[in-house]
This record gives structure tokens, sequence and C-alpha cells, in this order.
């Protein structure tokens, strides 16, 4: 009962943080870029819908699809956007194929994954220690989910160009975008956003650098780099640059 109560203290806190710190930063780089003009936003990770309010905020108006593979979110998301009409969720998950994978549920559910803990990982033991769990009580439990890959859901279901594409996958990012970029054939992405970890959490993540020569192999360089308002983490904003978006 007490570890609960304390790690939704936890959750709820860098929940109040990001809206009054990261958030603001967020819709100001979107604004300098977009003067509220969002029309479609691809949201790979949703959790409990973080994004979908933000960039709805942009522009009410804006077309979001989103996808959360955690049952309970995915649950909870349905219910929250039962009514409106421009947010399109999915249970998939997202990743460098099309089948099934094992999901690692976590305790603190926004940092669930399909990537496998590094036990003997120091952040992860500080992180346990702030959660006041052990390290291998972290995963609260794992099953598998049907995944898809970005570029066949997209070939398949969106004809439109896509603003911005967000992904928060807690290091299966790399994943996701190999996923993307196996078919040349793709609508236009303007923007692609995601979370630079600077730890080692997870046993197979690629470095920054593996990344970040992926989306410039593909036309996209950095063009914003966001401070969350904890830790050591940035959000990475790259644009494309291959046909002037």
């Amino acid at each position: 009962m007490l570890k609960r109560l304390r790690i939704r203290l936890i959750r709820e806190f860098i929940e109040l943080n990001e809206k009054l710190i990261f958030n603001k930063r967020l819709i100001k780089f979107y604004k300098s870029r977009f003067n509220n003009n969002i029309n479609l936003v691809i949201d790979v990770g949703a959790n409990t819908g973080q994004s979908i309010d933000l960039f709805q905020k942009l522009n009410p108006n804006c077309k979001i699809i989103a996808f959360e593979p955690n049952p309970i979110l995915f649950k909870r998301l349905k219910l929250k956007y039962l009514n409106n009409l421009n947010v399109q969720l999915s249970q998939l998950g997202i990743s460098e194929m099309v089948g099934e994978k094992i999901f690692h549920e976590n305790i603190f559910h926004s940092t669930s994954t399909f990537e496998d803990l590094n036990l003997t990982s120091k952040y992860l033991k500080i992180k346990s220690k702030i959660l006041g769990v052990n390290p291998n009580e972290i995963i609260k439990k794992s099953y598998p989910v049907k995944v898809t890959t970005l570029s066949n859901f997209i070939e398949n279901h969106c004809k439109e160009s896509i603003d911005i594409l967000k992904i928060d996958t807690e290091g299966h990012e790399y994943s996701c975008l190999i996923g993307l970029f196996n078919n040349e054939q793709l609508n236009d992405i303007k923007y692609i956003q995601f979370e630079m970890h600077n730890d080692d959490m997870y046993l197979n993540t690629k470095s920054f650098k593996d990344i970040s020569e992926l989306l410039s192999k593909n036309g996209f360089n950095v063009d914003a780099k966001i401070k969350h308002g904890f830790g050591d983490f940035y959000e990475l904003i790259y644009r494309n640059n291959s046909n002037n978006s």
C-alpha cells in the first residue's frame, strides 16, 4: 500500500513538473514552426494522453493517431477520448516487425517497454531506490502484444502528410525508426520527436549516435533539443530536410 502511494505521488510530481516547465517549452517550439497549424500527429507511446492534450492545445482540430499497447492505459485512453472524433487510438505496439513481441509492464507505467531491463544498471538501482522497490520488482508483468511497423501502418491507413511523429517507447525508439524507414515510398513526415536517455537502463538500447545516424541517412537533422523539467532528459526534434518540409 505504501509503495503504491509512493509511486503515485512521484508520478504526480513528475507530471505536474512536465506541465509547468517542459510542456511550455515544447509548445513554444511548435508554435514557432507551425503557428498552430498542426493537422496530423502520430503519437507512439501515448501513455495517459499527455502528448495528445498538448498537440490539441496547439490545434483542437488536429487529428492524432495514438498507439498504446498497455491494456490498462489503453482502456483509460478510450474513456478519456470517447467523444473526441479527432483522436484515433490503437492498442498495437510499434516496432521493427509485424507480429508479436513481449511487452514489459512496469510499476511506473510511463517506463513500460519492449526492451529488457539491465539489472546491473546503476541508473536502474538509483531509480528503484527512489521508487522504494528492488530492481527486479520494476517489471510488474510481461506478456505478448501485437506489433506493427510505422511504414506498414502509414502505407495502409494514412494518406495525408504527417506533421509530427512523436516516439516515446523507453529505449525502443531505434526499432521503431527501423520499421519506419524500411519503406522508401512513405508519405512526408515533417518532424520526428523522441526522448533521449543518457543511461544504461535497458540491455540493447542503441546509442544516440546510432539513432542520429539513422535519421540523418533518411534526411532528418536536429532542429531542437528541449530539456525536460527533471533529470538529465531531453526531447530531440528532427526536421525533414530531404524535401524542404
